[in-house]
This record gives structure tokens, C-alpha cells and sequence, in this order.
């Protein structure tokens, strides 16, 4: 079908660095759970897809809510399809990790927890080779409970653990990769550099401790932080990390002096500007004040437009590791455009057609 409106606006679309919404249950009551996957949650009739695709938004990266240490795995999916497979544009899209407080868990809880489920898998691998040695086969026979046959050339061929993790274990070829507890399957992949990690941070004293342990644990090259509170008071070191970031949807915060009274307002987005810090935008809502909308506020805060446009496209996308896909207009790319009636960060421009991987 050809469309012919030389008076529309073509747009590669929005896209959503993170979000909760769309699923029957953001949160779980596992606190370390990687094993799971949120697409037994996304609900496709949800109306959150529906409004996204209303408002020019064309990738969400859906993710688990914060009540967790570590969270299952996200999925990165078009707001339009039957079933979730049809929606899917990539699966196993990162790890959820939280290393800001939880309600009823103090920070130093958190931390620990956080601390020793990396300890956890170091000393199951260390257990796993060590069986290996000795000829048990405790992890064969818990590999057929879980439905995956060791004998699989597959799942018995081993190699050496990659990644630079600090604790990285030597000798782990000997063990089948198929023996891996699915449990733990997912946490591997991580520190080994294969799967992305999303690590909310309610504050800049959780900024330190996710950069540590993504550090500590060698996969701080495929982290993005998901930042809210005073985060961005730790903006240096997250510069100096060279990781990029997506900010809350409340992007001025405000603190009050306690002895003088006066408040202090900052423009979040401006601050990771002016440090060259690659940041995302989340929507405060899938209607009135999605991502155009923040985006606009942004370049009315003094953010240069060029940035602000990237912050909601190109620049998400490649936080997603889908610059290739989606976020610009460009050969080779999804066929992802949206048509509008005027300047996308205009409060009087609308959606007028959607086109997803080439269809209208």
C-alpha cells in the first residue's frame, strides 16, 4: 500500500528505554529470581501497548519492577501483536537488578543480598567443576529433572568461562554447559559478558554499589543504570564508567535546605548533558505525557533539541543494543515509521499512521 501525504512529518519512531507496565504482575515475591522471564507476564490486549502505539512508541523494553534483588529476564517488544512471540522483537533483553533500598529492607540488606548472590554463583560453578573431578553426578540427574539431556553433544560440549570477571574460574571447560543449573544459567551468561544488565538506583549511594559490583563481576561494559532520587549526584563516577543511563520520569527533583527552608530545584536531564553522559527517557504515562512529551520538556529546560529527540530514539535504542534496528530512519533498519501531522515535540502534532516492520 502506498501512502501519499507529502504534508506529514516521517519519524522513526519513539522508543522505551524501560518500563513496568503491560504485564499482569511487575513484581514477584522471589527475591533473587534470573531464572524467570517476563514474558509469562506481558499481557498483549493490555491497554498500555494500544495508548504506547497511539503515541508513535514502536519498542518498549519491559522489564521487572524493583521489589526484587535480582529480577528475571526483560523482553524488548512492538506494541501490537496477538500473542507475545509476535510482539517480541528481543528476547532475553537483560537482568533486573536493584540495588536501591526496598520497602521493608534497609540499604545494607540490599547490598548484601546483592553481594552474595554473585558469591552464590561463584562458589556453585567452584562446586560444579569439583563434582566434575570426582565423577558425581548430582548435576546430570538434577539436569534430566529439569527436562535437558546431558547427553547431548550440545549440552556436553564445555568451555572456558569467558567474561573478566574478578573471580573468573579457570578449568571450567571440563564441565558441560548443559549441566548449569537453570537457576544459575542466567547469572553466567551475565558475567560472562553475554546478557545485558538493567540496575535501578534510587539514589547516589546505590550508584556506587551497582558500578561496584558490575566492576567486581565483569559485565560493567553491557550495564545500563535506571536512576531516580539524587542519582545524578554521582554523575562523575558514572561518567568515568562510560555507562549509559535511563532516567526516571520525574526528571526535576527537589531538595530542601533542613535548617534554611529553601528548595533547590534540578533539571535531572541537563545535568547528564552537560557531563556527555548518554541518558534515556522514560514516559510518565502511555497517553497525555509519553515520550514526546518529555522530550519536549527537555528542550524547554535548555537541553539542545538534538539530544533531547536522541534521549526518546536513537539513543535508547542503542542503550537497548538495537541501534542497528530501530531509532532511525536508515537503510538496513526495521521498517519502523511513524507518520505525524506537524513537529513531533509539538503538543499539537498527532500520530496520524503507524508503520511496524513494514506494515501499516
Amino acid at each position: 500500500e502506498l501512502l501519499d501525504h507529502p504534508e506529514l512529518v516521517a519519524f522513526p519512531g519513539f522508543v522505551e528505554a524501560h518500563s513496568n507496565r503491560g504485564m499482569d504482575r511487575p513484581n514477584e515475591n522471589i527475591e533473587v529470581a534470573p531464572f524467570l522471564d517476563v514474558r509469562d507476564s506481558i499481557d498483549p490486549i493490555n491497554f498500555y501497548f494500544e495508548d504506547s502505539l497511539r503515541q508513535g512508541i514502536v519498542a518498549i523494553n519491559v522489564q521487572q519492577g524493583n521489589q526484587c534483588v535480582i529480577g528475571g529476564q526483560g523482553r524488548v517488544v512492538r506494541p501490537f501483536g496477538m500473542t507475545v512471540e509476535d510482539m517480541t522483537i528481543r528476547p532475553d533483553a537483560g537482568l533486573k537488578i536493584v540495588a536501591g533500598a526496598r520497602p521493608g529492607r534497609s540499604r545494607a540488606t540490599q547490598a548484601m543480598m546483592l553481594k552474595k548472590s554473585f558469591t552464590d554463583l561463584e562458589r556453585y560453578l567452584g562446586k560444579l567443576m569439583q563434582d566434575e573431578k570426582d565423577g558425581k553426578d548430582a548435576a546430570k540427574r538434577e539436569a534430566l529433572f529439569q527436562g535437558r539431556d546431558p547427553e547431548k553433544p550440545e549440552n556436553k560440549e564445555g568451555r572456558a568461562m569467558e567474561g573478566s570477571a574478578k573471580w573468573k574460574l579457570s578449568g571450567f571447560e571440563i564441565v558441560g554447559r548443559g549441566l548449569v543449573d537453570k537457576k544459575q544459567e542466567s547469572m553466567l551468561r551475565l558475567v560472562e559478558g553475554k546478557l545485558m544488565a538493567f540496575v535501578q538506583c534510587d539514589g547516589a549511594a546505590s550508584v556506587h554499589l551497582a558500578l561496584e559490583v558490575a566492576r567486581g563481576n565483569g559485565f560493567l561494559a553491557n550495564t545500563a543504570l535506571v536512576l531516580e532520587g539524587d542519582s545524578f549526584k554521582a554523575v562523575d563516577a558514572i561518567a568515568e564508567a562510560g555507562v549509559p543511563v535511563v532516567l526516571s520520569s520525574a526528571m526535576t527533583y527537589v531538595e530542601r535546605d533542613p535548617v534554611t527552608g529553601k528548595e533547590t530545584e534540578t533539571f535531572v536531564p541537563a545535568v547528564f548533558a552537560k557531563k556527555k553522559v548518554r541518558f534515556a527517557l522514560q514516559s510518565v504515562n502511555p497517553t497525555a505525557q509519553s515520550l514526546w512529551f518529555q522530550a519536549a520538556t527537555c528542550v524547554a529546560y535548555g537541553v539542545d533539541r538534538e539530544t533531547a529527540l536522541a534521549s526518546v530514539t536513537s539513543t535508547a535504542a542503542d542503550v537497548l543494543r538495537l541501534g542497528k534496528r530501530v531509532g532511525r530512519l536508515a537503510e538496513g533498519y526495521d521498517g519502523n515509521v511513524v507518520l505525524m501531522s506537524g513537529d513531533p515535540l509539538s503538543a499539537t502534532s498527532r500520530v496520524e499512521y503507524v508503520v511496524l516492520d513494514g506494515n501499516l
